[in-house]
């Protein structure tokens, strides 16, 4: 195979369409949100074939890059001196490249650089927002969004705590020729950052997960008892920081709630009044408690190696209660200066939750079941915040097999209903029985299917119990 003059990295993953194999990919698995698509089917004899698996996925050991770009790869640590997968590992969202650890790394602080679905979300909010300036990405993780800030921001600052985030920030700003707009912060945002100046923007999308103060977590996640002590901390200092006549605060945050919005909000109403910023805060994403107490359990495991998956996932669901909340949020928030205070919340979450009554509806429509799962076909593309982290592709397909399942439960009901919690862990009993911790993830498909069937006619969904 005869390589192509590399010049920089950036401009031979721009020639290979690196960026558009990756969004290729995601649309073809059908996972709108999905930071690490699967590799679809290339050519064995081509640069960008060979470049997409060592800095993507790195599935296939028989399928390196040419060795005469293997120094080059090499120098910025995504492969190391074979040609074989290096330190990082590199995706793409909307053109933006983005690296992070290679899982399984062993090196001290592995794991600490995360890119999850919330980490799109947030990239598409802050172009949305369309922000220019001085801008400042707090917690910058993977530098995606820091480069996202840098399309439009003429000078850019990534802060993290963790020193393996700035480096990643560092190199993913190098993938994106962004290098000359973006700087990388090592250090204690909330205790020795002070910007020269004020500035025009502030976006952060911070560590959120509600942990218990007796397990060990990744610093990347933990948000404090009730997930949302950094997210406090930011709004505290976030006037100081922004320019009173042009300032622009954008952030991504999960938050536990009820059905008049997340926890956080007060706290966002306080700050919109003291900085007369006009704020709007849209929850496009909702779950149960027990679904994010799975997923903080599933990543607090290696954390805590004296415990057993049991004895984690009892202390995070124990945790979890005292806070008495239904509802687990996933938000956005842009808040502008030369505002009035006014805070708007819009809830774009399914109506129908896992603690309503379902009861089976009487003369449902002609093919109602074939309604519902059409429905239910299209909104499973785009699944809350950290569900392909706890769940899988079976996990989707189950409530669609188990269908006729779903609907005798509810026939066998009657009148006085099933919840949809109890719904599904009667219907899937030996999933849970099988493994408790991602088998949480059927309470997300089996609420979704429920608001299906409703919206079909199938079913009826009375106030929670």
């Amino acid at each position: 195979m005869t390589a192509p003059d590399p010049g920089t990295v950036t401009d031979l993953l721009r020639r290979t369409a690196f960026a558009d194999r990756v969004e290729h990919a995601r649309r073809r698995s059908e996972l709108p949100w999905e930071p690490w698509p699967p590799a679809a089917a290339a050519p064995s004899h081509d640069t960008g074939a060979a470049l997409w698996n060592v800095l993507h996925l790195g599935l296939r050991p028989d399928h390196r890059p040419d060795p005469a770009l293997v120094p080059r790869l090499a120098a910025l640590g995504l492969t190391d001196g074979t040609g074989a997968p290096g330190r990082w590992e590199v995706t793409a969202f909307r053109g933006l490249l983005a690296a992070r650890d290679r899982p399984g790394a062993a090196r001290a602080g592995a794991g600490d650089v995360y890119i999850g679905e919330d980490s799109l979300r947030f990239v598409d909010t802050i172009l949305r927002a369309r922000p220019t300036g001085r801008a400042l990405d707090v917690g910058c993780g993977s530098g995606i969004t820091t480069c996202a800030l840098a399309l439009g921001c003429a000078e850019v600052t990534g802060a993290d705590l963790q020193r393996s985030c700035v480096e990643a920030t560092t190199l993913s700003a190098v993938l994106n020729g962004l290098d000359d707009r973006v700087r990388a912060w090592h250090g204690d945002f909330f205790r020795d950052y002070t910007p020269d100046a004020p500035l025009n923007c502030v976006v952060a999308n911070l560590p959120y997960v509600p942990v218990p103060p007796a397990l060990r977590y990744s610093p990347a996640g933990d948000g404090g008892p009730d997930g949302l002590d950094l997210n406090r901390r930011l709004l505290r200092r976030a006037a100081d920081l922004l320019d009173p006549r042009d300032g622009l605060l954008v952030t991504r945050f999960q938050s536990l709630g009820d059905a008049s919005g997340p926890l956080l909000l007060p706290d966002i109403e306080a700050f919109a009044k003291e900085a007369g910023h006009d704020v709007t805060v849209v929850a496009d994403g909702r779950t149960v408690p027990e679904v994010r107490a799975a997923l903080t359990a599933l990543h607090a495991l290696r954390h805590n190696p004296g415990l057993t998956a049991g004895d984690v996932l009892a202390a995070v669901d124990a945790h979890m209660r005292r806070f008495e909340q239904p509802h687990y949020f996933a938000c956005g928030m842009i808040s502008r200066s030369g505002g009035t205070g006014v805070v708007t919340f819009t809830d774009l979450s399914g109506a129908l939750t896992l603690d309503d009554t379902l009861t089976a509806a009487r003369d449902a429509p002609d093919d109602a079941s074939g309604a519902a799962l059409q429905l239910y076909r299209g909104r499973a593309l785009d699944l809350p915040d950290g569900f392909w982290e706890l769940g899988t592709a079976d996990d989707v397909a189950a409530p669609e097999r188990r269908l006729p399942a779903l609907l005798g439960t509810l026939a066998e009901a009657g009148a006085d209903g099933v919840t949809g919690r109890d719904l599904a862990a009667e219907v899937f009993a030996d999933r849970f029985t099988a493994d408790p911790i991602r088998a949480r993830a059927l309470f997300v498909t089996t609420e979704l299917m429920a608001g299906c069937l409703a919206d079909a006619g199938l079913v009826e969904g009375g106030a929670a119990r």
